[in-house]
C-alpha cells in the first residue's frame, strides 16, 4: 500500500521548492495584499524586500522544522503499518469533518 520514498537530490527538491514558492498564486497576493500595510509613500523600496527576506527566512526554518519532524514520525512508524493505516484514516476523517463543517458555515 505504501511505497518507499525515492531518494533525490537536495538541490533538485530546494530549486524545484523556490520556483514553486516564487510562482505560487497564494503568495504572491499575500506579499502585495500584506505588506502595504506597513508602507508609506516615503518608505524605500528596500525596507520591503527587507520584510519579504525576513518573512521568507522564518518560513524556511518553520518548514524545515515541520519537514525534518515528519521525517522522524515517518521514520518511526515505517515498520508498523497498522499504526500508519489508523494515522492515514485519521487524518482523511479529519479532513472530511473539517470539509463538512465549513460546508455548513458557508453563506
Amino acid at each position: 500500500m505504501f511505497r518507499r520514498p525515492v531518494p533525490c537530490q537536495c538541490t533538485a527538491l530546494l530549486s524545484s521548492a523556490f520556483v514553486v514558492g516564487l510562482t505560487n498564486p497564494k503568495v504572491i497576493v499575500f506579499f502585495m495584499s500584506f505588506f502595504p500595510l506597513f508602507m508609506t509613500s516615503t518608505t524605500r523600496p528596500v525596507t520591503l524586500v527587507i520584510m519579504m527576506v525576513h518573512v521568507s527566512a522564518l518560513c524556511l526554518v518553520y518548514q524545515t522544522l515541520l519537514v525534518l519532524v515528519g521525517d522522524q514520525v515517518a521514520k518511526r512508524l515505517s515498520p508498523m503499518p497498522q499504526v500508519r493505516l489508523h494515522a492515514t484514516r485519521l487524518a482523511g476523517a479529519a479532513l472530511i469533518v473539517f470539509g463538512i463543517k465549513l460546508a455548513l458555515e458557508s453563506d
